[in-house]
């Protein structure tokens, strides 16, 4: 069993790498959680002004290859300036084919230029933030324990041999990749707001092929149109509720979240529940639960740690034994550093949660 194992997943990798597949992004079912890696524009948007973030996916426990995807951020807010920079790290790992990317992001926030208000006041604010992602992504091959044809024979693997397999001409190439983003989000009276996003990701269709050596033969990087509305609603002194709902298409490949969360604000634990497939519920991919808590304390001012947690059943045709589902775990870190305009009106906020006002 191990060895087909080996051998399915050898094969699993050479139709990826020959078969001129378009690889999509990994779409994570916290997507708040990785605000950055969601949308751009959330560059600086924290509860606090800095603000460090971090997300892994396991994908399919079932399978032995362990499909695994990460996201690292951290981000911080300057003050005065209506600003925020950022810097996002991902990893993906799909068998044998691994792809690392380092960006940065800068957001500006346009301020409707609204006096600083009182607390508890119910004056309805809005913001506009436009923001510029670039950074480099490698796509490589892991030969660490790959084998090829010539290293096999009819008792199997020949351990120790080495083979004479051409290697890919660009395993290891970095390539540019760029991604502008908005967010607008309007506060309306009372505790209540609205978030409205878009992001255009891969914008210079950038080439990922391992194998090209001239123009006819690039395997170009679609563009990845995305959109993220999001409703919070804390005007109940106990309970906070949270409407989302992301869509995205790269080329013929559709994608729909939508989302419940609810909030418990004295313990300030959240519980959700996401659906995610088509826009016409048709085909449905997966249900997922999450779980969210505060460790760091409701009256903590300075700081603020959030942990949460995942699980995605399969649902539609597909049985939840083939491949056991899919796990996350993610955490969110916020932190207060400065000491001056820390009412600064145009202080973008992208959360899931707005807690309510005293």
């Amino acid at each position: 069993m191990k060895r087909m194992n080996k051998i399915f997943l050898i094969l699993l990798c050479v139709q990826i790498i020959f078969g001129n597949a378009k690889a999509q992004d990994p779409v994570f079912s916290q997507p708040y959680m990785s605000p950055i890696y969601l949308n751009p524009a959330a560059t600086g948007s924290g509860d606090h002004d800095l603000r460090i973030s971090a997300i892994v996916r396991r994908q399919w426990w079932a399978i032995p290859s362990q499909f695994t995807y990460t996201a690292f951020s951290i981000d911080k807010y300057i003050p005065g300036l209506q600003s925020g920079i950022g810097l996002l790290a991902t990893t993906s790992s799909e068998g044998y084919l691994k792809k690392t990317g380092i960006h940065v992001s800068y957001a500006y926030t346009f301020c409707p230029g609204a006096d600083p208000v009182a607390s508890n006041s119910e004056m309805p604010r809005w913001f506009l933030t436009g923001a510029l992602q670039a950074g480099a992504v490698q796509r490589r091959i892991d030969y660490s324990d790959l084998l090829f044809a010539d290293q096999l024979d009819a008792n199997g693997i020949i351990y120790g041999s080495e083979t004479g397999a051409d290697l890919p001409v660009n395993n290891k190439h970095w390539y540019l990749d760029i991604s502008p983003a908005l967010f607008f989000s309007y506060r309306m009276k009372g505790n209540s707001r609205l978030l409205i996003g878009a992001t255009a990701k891969h914008v210079n269709h950038p080439d990922e092929s391992l194998i090209a050596t001239n123009s006819k033969d690039k395997s170009v990087v679609p563009v990845l149109w995305s959109g993220n509305i999001l409703y919070t609603n804390s005007n109940n002194e106990n309970w906070t509720y949270s409407l989302a709902a992301n869509f995205s298409k790269q080329q013929q490949n559709q994608m729909f979240q939508l989302g419940l969360e609810v909030t418990q604000n004295k313990l300030d634990i959240g519980m959700g529940a996401w659906y995610r497939g088509s826009t016409t519920f048709q085909n449905p991919d997966a249900f997922t639960l999450t779980l969210s808590f505060n460790l760091s304390g409701k009256d903590n001012e300075t700081s603020k740690v959030r942990v949460g947690i995942a699980h995605d059943a399969p649902v539609g045709h597909k049985k939840y034994t083939n491949n056991n589902g899919s796990s996350e775990f993610a955490f969110v870190w916020d932190q207060h550093t400065y000491t001056t305009n820390a009412d600064d009106p145009c202080k973008p906020a992208i959360s899931t949660r707005e807690c309510p006002r005293d």
